[in-house]
C-alpha cells in the first residue's frame, strides 16, 4: 500500500514535473523573491572576492544556484554533502568568510527564487501533510535565540574597539565576532525554505536531509582515511598524530572533526539499519566502517564516550518505533516508503544471546591479540564469521540429537586439534595452512546445507568442523606468540565453545533465528554483525597495538584537572553582572584571554599593517614557554619544490634580536613532517648604520614604526630540500611557514620571495598587497588559549546566562519532542536525538560552536528537531 502522503510520480526531466516560471502569487512568494535576490547579491559579492579566483568561484557558485533552483526540495543534499570537503582556508587565508557561506548563499538564492517563481510548481499540500511545523512558543524561542546571538555580535564589535570590516581578520579583530556567531543565522536563513520544502514533499525533504548527512560523513571519513594513509599509515596507532581530515578549524586545536563525526554518524547507522536494498546496504556499510575508522583515529576520549551514550538511545528509540509499528495494522503504512519493511523486534532471549555473543567476541579478541597478535586476531575473526553463517537447519533435530552432536563434535575436534598441533610443531607454518583447511571445510559444509531437512549427522559434522577451526585459531596464536599466545587463546576458545554449545542447545538464544533471518534479511543481519566484529577488532588493535591511545586513556584524570583549571580561569575573564548576564560578546575569548589571562595565554599573533605605499606583516611571538610545537606560525600551501636548495629573499625589520624560523614541511594542518628549516638570528638596523646598508631597502618601506629598526633585505638558503609531496595515491600537502623562537619578539615582514632549485617562484602574495590572501596561521600544540574547551561555557562567555538558558532550553525541548513528543515517530527522530546527545557529550570537553561548519550542522539539526513531526501513520510499518 502506498505510504500516507506520498505524491504520485511526476513527469518531466528527472521527475521534476513541468518546468515553468510564474509571477509570485502570494505575499509569502514575494518575500521569498526578495530573500532570493538578497542571497544572490551577497553570494555573488563573496564569490567575486574569493582569494583563489573570483571568476571561477562565481561560475561555480552560479552552477550551485541552478542546481538549487531545480532541486529546491533537496537543498539539504547540496548544502550538507560537500561541507566537510570545502574548507579551503589553508589555501585562501579566509576565516571570517569561507566556502560554506557561498554554499548557503547559493542554495538560498536558487531555492527561494524557485519557490517564489513557482519553478516546478506543485499543488499546495494539506495541513496534515506538513512535515515541519513550529508552535508559537517555539517561534518565540527561535526569535529569542536570534536576538541573543545578534546582541553578542554587537557586544563583540564593541569589545574589539568598534566594527571594522575586513576580508582577512584574525581572532583578535572585529570580524571574528561574525565568524563565531554566523552559524545560527545561516541555519535560520534556510529554515523558511526548508519549511516550504517539508510542506510540499515531506518525505522527499527528509530523505534529502538523510542523504546529505550520510554523504557528508562519507566525504569527511574518506578525507580522514587519506590523511592517515598519507601521513602515518593505516595501522599506526602509536604515533602522536590525531586525525584532522580537512577541518581547517583545528589549526589551533579543537574538536571540529569529533563534533562532525558524532553529528553525522547516527544518520548513516540509522539508514544502514533500515535499508533493504542490497547495493544501498553495501554502500552504507562501507561508509559506516570508514566513519568508525575515522572515529578511532581521532584518539578522542570524548568521541569514545559520546558514541555509546548517543547510539544506545538511538537503538532504543528505533526499537520503540518498530514496536509501535508491529502493534499496529500491518498494511497501514511504513516508517519510510523507500526503506522497505521493518523487522520484527528480537525476543528477550535473542537479545541476551546477541549481547553474550558480542561480549564473548570482545573478550576473546582482547585475549587473543594480547598473545597471538594480528594473525591470531584474524584467525579469530574467521571463526566468528563461520559462526554467524550457521544455517537454521541445525536447530531442526531434537534436543538429544543436538546434545549428542555437541559432545561428539567436541571430542572429534579434540582429536583433530591434537593432530594439528603436533603437525604444526613438526612443519614450519603448518599452523596457518591447517587453519585455512579447517576454514574451507566449514565453508564447504555451509554450502551443502539443505534448508528444512532434519539431518543429525550434518549437525555433528558442522559442530566438529567449527570446533576444529576454533582449535586451529589457538594453534595459530601459539605458533605466533608462544606460551602466552597458547593460554590466552585457549581461554578465549573455551569461552566461545561454551557459548556456541549453549546456543545450539537453546535455540531461542540464537539471535539469527526466525523468518527475518533468512534470505536477504538474514544476510543483511549477518553483514551487520560481521561489520561489528571488524569494529571490535579495530578497537582491540588500537588499544593493544598502539601506545598513544593507552597513554591518552591513562592520563584522563590529569587532563580533567587541567580542564577544570582552564574553565575557572576562563570564567574569571567575565567581569561584573552585565557580562555574566549578557556575555562578553561573540568571538572575544581569545583576545580576553590574551590581555587578562595568565602569561601562558599570551600567545603569538599577527597583524597586517600599512605604510604609506604598501602593506607588511607584523609577526609577534607569545610570551609563554616556546617549544617547537608551541610557536605561532604563519604559513602558506606551496607547490612541491624541486629537490635541491631553496633561496629565500626577505625584507624585514625588528626592534630587538629575534630568531626567525622558516620551514618547508609536509603538513596537513598541525603535524609537520620531513621539514627543512633555517633559523636566522635577525638584528635591528639602527639609524646610525652606514648609509650603504640602508640603501638596500626600498625607500617606500624605509620609514620605521616606533621603536622598530630600519628595513633590511636578507638572503637565506634552505635545504637542500628532498623530494616532497608523498605518493600519487596518497599525496601530502607541502607548507612553508614562518614563526619566532624568541619570547615576546616582533618581526615586520614587508616582502618574502622563495625560489626552488629550478628557479620557480613558490610564494604567492609575498608582498601582502592582497592583504592576507593565501596566508594562514596555526598553533600546532598550544591549544588551550584558543578555546574555553566547553560548549556550554562558550555560550555563557559569549551570550551570558540569558543565551545559555535559551540554547539549553531549545536543546532539551528538541530532545523531548523527538523522544516522547509529536516528533518521536518521524523517521529521522532517533538519529537526530543521537546526534544531539553526541554533540552535547563531546561539547562537555570542547567548545565546538566556535567552528562555523560544525555549528551550522548542529543548529540545522536543532532547529529541525524543534519542528519535525511524523505524518499520520508515520510510525506504523509493515513488519517483515
Amino acid at each position: 500500500m502506498a505510504a500516507v502522503g506520498a505524491a504520485p510520480a511526476t513527469p518531466g526531466l528527472m521527475g521534476l514535473g513541468e518546468l515553468q516560471l510564474r509571477l509570485p502569487a502570494t505575499k509569502t512568494q514575494w518575500l521569498a523573491l526578495v530573500a532570493g535576490a538578497a542571497f544572490g547579491l551577497v553570494g555573488a559579492e563573496l564569490a567575486w572576492h574569493h582569494p583563489l579566483s573570483g571568476p571561477l568561484a562565481l561560475a561555480a557558485w552560479g552552477a550551485v544556484v541552478l542546481l538549487a533552483a531545480l532541486f529546491w526540495v533537496k537543498t539539504p543534499v547540496l548544502l550538507l554533502a560537500p561541507l566537510p570537503l570545502v574548507g579551503l582556508a589553508p589555501w585562501t587565508g579566509w576565516i571570517s568568510f569561507e566556502e560554506m557561506d557561498l554554499l548557503v548563499m547559493a542554495c538560498g538564492c536558487g531555492g527561494y527564487l524557485a519557490y517564489a517563481l513557482q519553478l516546478n510548481a506543485r499543488d499546495r499540500a494539506p495541513a496534515w501533510r506538513h512535515g515541519l511545523v513550529y508552535s508559537p512558543v517555539v517561534v518565540v524561542l527561535l526569535v529569542a535565540l536570534a536576538l541573543s546571538a545578534a546582541w553578542s555580535i554587537k557586544r563583540g564589535f564593541a569589545d574589539a574597539g568598534g566594527f571594522v570590516f575586513g576580508w582577512f581578520h584574525g581572532y583578535h579583530e572585529a570580524m571574528n565576532s561574525v565568524r563565531n556567531a554566523k552559524a545560527i543565522f545561516l541555519a535560520l536563513a534556510m529554515l523558511p525554505l526548508w519549511t516550504a520544502a517539508a510542506t510540499a514533499r515531506p518525505r522527499g525533504f527528509s530523505r534529502g536531509l538523510l542523504l546529505g548527512l550520510v554523504l557528508a560523513l562519507a566525504g569527511g571519513s574518506a578525507a580522514a582515511l587519506w590523511e592517515r594513509l598519507a601521513y602515518t599509515g593505516l595501522l599506526d596507532f602509536s604515533t602522536d598524530y590525531r586525525t584532522t581530515a580537512l577541518f581547517w578549524e583545528m589549526h589551533v586545536g579543537g574538536a571540529a572533526l569529533d563534533g562532525f563525526l558524532v553529528l553525522t554518524l547516527p544518520f548513516a547507522l540509522l539508514a544502514l539499519l533500515r535499508t533493504r536494498s542490497p547495493w544501498r546496504f553495501a554502500v552504507g556499510l562501507v561508509v559506516a566502517l570508514l566513519a568508525a575508522y575515522a572515529c578511532l583515529t581521532t584518539f578522542s576520549r570524548g568521541v569514545y564516550l559520546a558514541l555509546p551514550l548517543a547510539l544506545i538511545p538511538m537503538v532504543m528509540l528505533a526499537d520503540a518505533q518498530r514496536r509501535r509499528a508491529a502493534a499496529s495494522e500491518p498494511d497501514s503504512s511504513r516508517i519510510d516508503s523507500t526503506l522497505g519493511a521493518v523487522d520484527a523486534p528480537l525476543s528477550r532471549l535473542g537479545k541476551i544471546g546477541a549481547l553474550a555473543m558480542a561480549g564473548a567476541f570482545a573478550l576473546a579478541a582482547a585475549l587473543v591479540f594480547g598473545g597471538g597478535g594480528y594473525r591470531g586476531l584474524l584467525a579469530l575473526f574467521f571463526v566468528m564469521v563461520i559462526l554467524l553463517t550457521m544455517p537454521a537447519s541445525l536447530w531442526l533435530p531434537a534436543f538429544g540429537q543436538r546434545l549428542t552432536a555437541v559432545i561428539m563434535g567436541g571430542l572429534l575436534a579434540l582429536v583433530l586439534g591434537g593432530a594439528s598441533w603436533a603437525l604444526s610443531l613438526a612443519v614450519p607454518k603448518a599452523a596457518y595452512v591447517l587453519n585455512v583447511v579447517a576454514l574451507l571445510c566449514c565453508a564447504a559444509l555451509r554450502w551443502r546445507d539443505e534448508p528444512g531437512q532434519v539431518r543429525p549427522i550434518y549437525v555433528l559434522l558442522v559442530s566438529t568442523c567449527w570446533f576444529w577451526l576454533l582449535s586451529t585459531m589457538v594453534i595459530v596464536a601459539d605458533y605466533w606468540g608462544g606460551t602466552s599466545g597458547r593460554w590466552t587463546a585457549g581461554a578465549a576458545g573455551l569461552a566461545l565453545a561454551a557459548l556456541w554449545a549453549a546456543m545450539l542447545l537453546e535455540g531461542r538464544l540464537w539471535p539469527l533465528q526466525g523468518a527475518g533471518s533468512t534470505g536477504k534479511a538474514g544476510w543483511r543481519k549477518r553483514a551487520l554483525l560481521v561489520a561489528g566484529l571488524m569494529l571490535v577488532m579495530a578497537i582491540v588493535a588500537a588499544l593493544g597495538g598502539g601506545g598513544y591511545l593507552r597513554d591518552r586513556v591513562a592520563t584522563w584524570k590529569e587532563d580533567g584537572q587541567t580542564r577544570l583549571t582552564h574553565w575557572r580561569e576562563g570564567l574569571r575573564l567575565l567581569h561584573g553582572g552585565r557580562q555574566w548576564l549578557l556575555g562578553k560578546g561573540a568571538g572575544r575569548f581569545v583576545p580576553s584571554n590574551f590581555y587578562d589571562g595568565p602569561v601562558s595565554s599570551q600567545i603569538g599573533d599577527y597583524r597586517l599593517r600599512h605604510d604609506p605605499t604598501e602593506s607588511y606583516l607584523a609577526l609577534a611571538a607569545g610570551k609563554h614557554l616556546l617549544g617547537h610545537g608551541e610557536q605561532f606560525r604563519v604559513s602558506q600551501r606551496i607547490p612541491a619544490p624541486a629537490p635541491g636548495p631553496v633561496a629565500i629573499t626577505l625584507v624585514h625589520r625588528t626592534a630587538a634580536d629575534a630568531n626567525l624560523v622558516m620551514q618547508i614541511c609536509e603538513k596537513n594542518l598541525i603535524y609537520p613532517d620531513n621539514c627543512q628549516s633555517t633559523e636566522p638570528a635577525l638584528k635591528p638596523l639602527r639609524a646610525e648604520a652606514p648609509a650603504e646598508a640602508a640603501s638596500a631597502v626600498d625607500a617606500a618601506a624605509s620609514t620605521p614604526a616606533t621603536g622598530m629598526g630600519g628595513w633590511q633585505t636578507s638572503q637565506f638558503k634552505l635545504g637542500p630540500v628532498p623530494a616532497l609531496g608523498g605518493d600519487w595515491w596518497a599525496p601530502r600537502f607541502v607548507t612553508f611557514s614562518m614563526s619566532l623562537d624568541t619570547r615576546g619578539a616582533r618581526v615586520d615582514i614587508a616582502r618574502i620571495a622563495m625560489q626552488d632549485a629550478q628557479g620557480r617562484q613558490l610564494i604567492a602574495n609575498g608582498d601582502f598587497n592582497r592583504e592576507m590572501a593565501r596566508w594562514f596561521f596555526s598553533s600546532d600544540r598550544n591549544h588551550l588559549p584558543w578555546h574555553i574547551k566547553n560548549a556550554a561555557l562558550h555560550v555563557l562567555f559569549e551570550q551570558g546566562l540569558v543565551g545559555l538558558a535559551l540554547l539549553g532550553g531549545a536543546y532539551l525541548l528538541a530532545l523531548m519532542r523527538l523522544s516522547f513528543g509529536r516528533g518521536r515517530d518521524h523517521p529521522l527522530a532517533p538519529a537526530i536525538v543521537a546526534a544531539l546527545i553526541g554533540f552535547g557529550t563531546v561539547g562537555a570537553f570542547d567548545s565546538l560552536l566556535d567552528a562555523p561548519r560544525i555549528g551550522f550542522i548542529f543548529f540545522t539539526l536543532l532547529l529541525l528537531g524543534l519542528g519535525l513531526r511524523a505524518l499520520p501513520g508515520e510510525g506504523v510499518a509493515r513488519v517483515a
